[in-house]
């Protein structure tokens, strides 16, 4: 009983293999989209446009030739580079030797376009900043309490002088975060520009999110700036409290030393209510809630 499955299993499958084998014996014609890459540029030069991206052929023949082209594969369309800068076209047919990819057994019908037009310019490099892309969706209660810090910074760009000289700066590929709750690192690609090379390829982006708190700082010391010498100012009161908002880490390692809030002397000369309010910073990636007093009143005298 096994070897008659057997012998079944082999009729069928000699039957198959021949009659793909007569299928594909046949003449048959098929259209392909390749796209175009010149090669061979000289090192000094780069190409700053070309008239298209595609060429379309239409090839005739043999089932199994066609198949040899086709399957498992995705031929390019090649051109010799011009050797010298500036505007060269050049005829498509003509350079159908450069494809040895494509077999001499084949009838070629049609090629379009016949001709394609490329310009060669002087090759030029400098190094741009990278600018990441981002959209970030933080989880709720959670914010961004850092930098967007890119390493490396910056990324050495190759191409033809007047794209190279055009360029300011390189994005990242626009990427997307959701749900963010804490410090994140990822790698991101650059984003490509026809006819330039860059000598990296992706670069690290990272940045901190934290769970958003309230943290209240007493007996912050007000101080005075740009008081004349003739001038005295007496500050009432010469304390304030100041409720921060920002990242739970962040807050947690904070004193009010790292607060500073003055009053500056023109402010006192240019009132006219008899209470200033007190210039406060705080660090980056926090906010102001409150202060009290909101305003402080004063006492001027003059020497």
């Amino acid at each position: 009983m096994k070897r008659k499955f057997i012998t079944i299993g082999f009729v069928i499958a000699f039957s198959i293999l021949l009659w793909t084998f007569v299928s594909f014996s046949g003449v048959f014609s098929i259209t392909m989209n390749l796209p175009v890459k010149v090669i061979n540029i000289p090192k000094e030069y780069a190409i700053s446009s070309i008239s298209t991206n595609e060429v379309t052929v239409n090839l005739k023949g043999q089932g199994w030739l066609l198949a040899k082209q086709t399957f498992g594969r995705t031929p390019k369309f090649y051109i010799p580079s011009p050797k010298k800068k500036g505007v060269y076209t050049v005829s498509t047919i003509k350079v159908l030797n450069t494809n040895q990819w494509l077999s001499s057994n084949l009838q070629l019908d049609k090629i379009t376009p016949e001709k394609i037009s490329i310009k060669l310019e002087k090759k030029i490099s400098k190094k741009v900043k990278i600018v990441p892309i981002l959209d970030l969706k933080y989880s709720p209660g959670y914010n961004l309490v850092s930098q967007i810090t890119v390493h490396p910074d910056s990324v050495q760009v190759s191409g033809p002088r007047s794209l190279v000289k055009k360029i300011k700066v390189i994005n990242t590929k626009k990427r997307k975060f959701t749900d963010l709750e804490k410090h994140t690192t990822e790698k991101i690609k650059l984003k490509k520009i026809p006819f330039l090379t860059y000598n990296i390829n992706e670069c690290t982006v990272s940045f901190d999110v934290q769970k958003i708190v309230d943290k209240t700082f007493e007996d912050i010391q007000v101080g005075l700036t740009g008081v004349p010498s003739r001038y005295d100012v007496i500050l009432s009161p010469d304390r304030i409290t100041v409720a921060l908002r920002g990242g739970i880490n962040l807050l947690s390692k904070m004193k009010k030393e790292d607060i500073t809030s003055y009053v500056k002397f023109i402010q006192v000369i240019n009132d006219t209510t008899g209470a200033v309010e007190p210039i406060i910073n705080i660090p980056n990636f926090t906010s102001i809630i409150y202060k009290r007093p909101q305003k402080i009143e004063y006492i001027i005298k003059k020497y």
